[in-house]
C-alpha cells in the first residue's frame, strides 16, 4: 500500500512538472494597431499571418484599428495587411516567442489617386521653323524670371541680357547680333511695339525670345523678337494663394511631425502597460 502510494506520488509530481514544461512551451501572439500616413485608425483591414508560403490564419482590424491574431507557435511569420483605398503593406520576420504578445504596428498608403501636376520646364534650343529658318528659342516663366540675377533690375533690359548672350546692352538699348536697337520687335500682350518696352521685369508672366533667324509670323525683323505676356490680376491672385498655400502646407506638416511624435510617445506608454498586465483577451 505504501509502495503504491510512493508511485502515485511520483506520477503526481512528473505530472506537474510534464504541465509547467508544457506551459514554458506556450504560445504567443501578434497584436498591434493599423494607420494611415495621417495617423487615422484603418477599421477593418484584413490582417493575415503566414509561414513562409504557408497561411497561418487571418483576422480584421476594429473600429480603432487594433487587430490581434494567436495562438501562434513560436517562430518567425509574415504578416500582410490589405484594405482596398489602400497599398498592400507586407511585414516580414516578424519574431514569436511564447507567453508574449508581439507588437507589429503598420502604417499604410493611399492608393487613392491625388492631384497629378503637369510642369514644363523652360527650353532653350534651335528649331527649324515650317518655314526652314532656323531660329534659337528661349523661354521662361515668371517663377524662373524671378531667379535671374539680371531681373532683379526691375526691368526687361536686365532680363534680356541675363537670359541670352545674343543680347547686349549699349546706351540704353537692346541689340541683337549686333542689329540696331530699332531692330528688335516686342510683342507685349499680342500688340506689337518696335524698338523698346518699359515693361518691368518683375510684371512678366511669361517671356519668349526668338533670336539667330525670326519666324516668317512675325515679319521681316533684322534683330529679335520678344514676346511678354504680362501677369494679370487673376495671375497675382493665383500667386498669392500659391505662397499661403505653401505657408499652410509648412504648418501642417509640422503639426503632422508633432501629432506623430506625440502618438509614438503614447503608443510605447500604452504596449508597456499591456505587457506588464500580462496577455488579456
Amino acid at each position: 500500500m505504501k509502495t503504491l502510494t510512493l508511485k502515485t506520488a511520483a506520477i503526481t509530481l512528473l505530472s506537474l512538472v510534464f504541465g509547467l514544461n508544457i506551459n514554458a512551451q506556450g504560445y504567443g501572439e501578434i497584436r498591434g494597431i493599423i494607420k494611415d500616413t495621417t495617423l487615422e485608425p484603418i477599421a477593418f483591414a484584413t490582417v493575415k499571418i503566414l509561414q513562409g508560403t504557408t497561411l497561418i490564419g487571418g483576422t480584421q482590424t476594429d473600429a480603432n484599428g487594433r487587430y490581434k491574431y494567436k495562438p501562434l507557435n513560436p517562430g518567425t511569420y509574415d504578416m500582410v495587411v490589405l484594405e482596398p483605398e489602400h497599398i498592400t503593406q507586407p511585414v516580414h520576420k516578424i519574431k514569436v516567442t511564447p507567453n508574449e504578445a508581439t507588437y507589429v504596428d503598420v502604417k499604410m498608403s493611399s492608393n487613392m489617386l491625388g492631384t497629378v501636376t503637369v510642369t514644363a520646364k523652360p527650353y532653350d534650343y534651335t528649331h527649324a521653323g515650317s518655314d526652314n529658318n532656323v531660329y534659337t528659342i528661349k523661354s521662361l516663366d515668371a517663377t524662373e524670371l524671378l531667379q535671374l540675377a539680371g531681373s532683379s533690375r526691375g526691368d526687361i533690359k536686365g532680363v534680356l541680357t541675363s537670359i541670352t548672350s545674343d543680347v547686349i546692352e549699349t546706351n540704353g538699348e537692346i541689340h541683337f547680333r549686333g542689329t540696331r536697337g530699332d531692330a528688335t520687335a516686342y510683342y507685349i500682350d499680342g500688340v506689337k511695339t518696335i524698338g523698346g518696352t518699359e515693361v518691368p521685369g518683375l510684371s512678366i508672366e511669361n517671356l519668349t525670345v526668338y533670336s539667330g533667324g525670326v519666324p516668317a509670323m512675325y515679319g521681316d525683323v533684322m534683330g529679335g523678337v520678344v514676346i511678354i505676356t504680362t501677369k494679370s490680376y487673376f495671375s497675382g491672385i493665383r500667386e498669392k494663394n500659391m505662397r499661403v498655400n505653401a505657408y499652410q502646407e509648412k504648418v501642417a506638416e509640422k503639426k503632422r511631425l508633432e501629432k506623430a511624435r506625440l502618438d509614438e510617445e503614447k503608443r510605447k506608454i500604452e504596449i508597456e502597460e499591456e505587457k506588464k498586465n500580462g496577455i488579456s483577451e
